[in-house]
């Protein structure tokens, strides 16, 4: 009895999953004849992709690709506006014979220019006065250009020999040099500190800042151990070459004060001028524009 039972039960267990295989059998028969028949579609549902792709390549990629150069052109579009806080023109010189000769390196003194610029917060500037070594030396006609790995870039030098000195991360780094239009030693050099600020924008507030930040610099670039013999900034003066000339002191329009230019001076290439000097403890309202002659310098005495 009990061996029919077993029997029954293992004859029931065969049939069922023999059920169950004929019945799954028909969905995979229907999953793997789905899958065959996707297949072929799969040509037709490509084209359609491929013809959407032509509206992306017809975005302006052309316009990108020909921006690109633009800035790998413009290493040399850079420098000025750099250079161009501190009133020196930089561009790539288009001389035909531009300077050759080195001079000096650029490293040394574009640290301590850097430092100048950060210290005063742009309000003063490094510059270098190009001075003959031998009595019969000329800088009339000096021409100064800096190089790095490039082509040499022109350096505006003003009159007596003074140029600002640039500050060009990309130059320093490449330790550029200098270059002159002149013989090897028939130059030296001395450091000058100048206000680098523009002519209609002094007035006496300003006057007293660019004076600070002048005391600040020459105390930042003089090593300690010098500054017991160095002299310090004693004053900002507005100079002209000659006696006779005056500053005026105005708010809005209204003119204020005129202000003889009468002290004795020496500027920057040891020419005598006449100045009218500020030494910061002036009592001047600050919101008085100060109004320069033309010809008008502003020294750091």
């Amino acid at each position: 009895m009990r061996k029919w039972i077993g029997c029954a039960a293992w004859l029931c267990v065969v049939t069922l999953a023999s059920a169950q295989e004929e019945t799954a059998a028909p969905g995979l028969h229907s999953q793997v004849a789905g899958h065959e028949s996707e297949q072929p579609p799969v040509p037709e549902a490509l084209p359609p992709a491929q013809p959407e792709a032509p509206p992306v390549a017809s975005v302006p990629a052309v316009p990108v690709e020909a921006a690109a150069p633009q800035p790998a052109e413009g290493p040399g579009v850079a420098e000025p506006a750099q250079a161009a806080p501190q009133t020196v023109t930089i561009s790539a010189s288009s001389e035909a014979n531009p300077p050759r000769v080195r001079f000096t390196a650029y490293r040394d003194s574009y640290e301590t220019a850097k430092k100048v610029w950060q210290v005063s917060r742009g309000n003063v500037v490094m510059a270098l006065r190009l001075i003959p070594a031998k009595v019969s030396g000329t800088i009339d006609d000096v021409r100064v250009a800096l190089q790095g790995n490039g082509a040499p870039v022109s350096v505006r030098v003003a009159e007596g020999g003074v140029f600002v000195v640039p500050i060009n991360d990309e130059i320093a780094e490449q330790d550029g040099m200098f270059l002159v239009n002149k013989g090897r030693g028939e130059l030296t050099a001395s450091m000058v500190i100048q206000p680098a600020v523009p002519r209609e924008a002094w007035t006496v507030e300003r006057v007293a800042h660019v004076l600070r930040d002048a005391r600040l610099a020459v105390r930042a670039i003089t090593p300690w151990y010098k500054r017991w013999f160095s002299s310090e900034v004693k004053s900002l003066a507005f100079c002209a070459p000659e006696r006779g000339s005056a500053l005026q002191l105005k708010q809005g329009e209204q003119l204020i004060a005129t202000l003889p230019m009468s002290e004795a001076a020496m500027n920057d290439i040891n020419q005598p001028v006449y100045c009218k000097m500020f030494d910061g403890e002036d009592k001047y309202p600050g919101q008085y524009r100060v109004v320069l002659p033309e010809e008008a310098t502003v020294l750091i005495l």
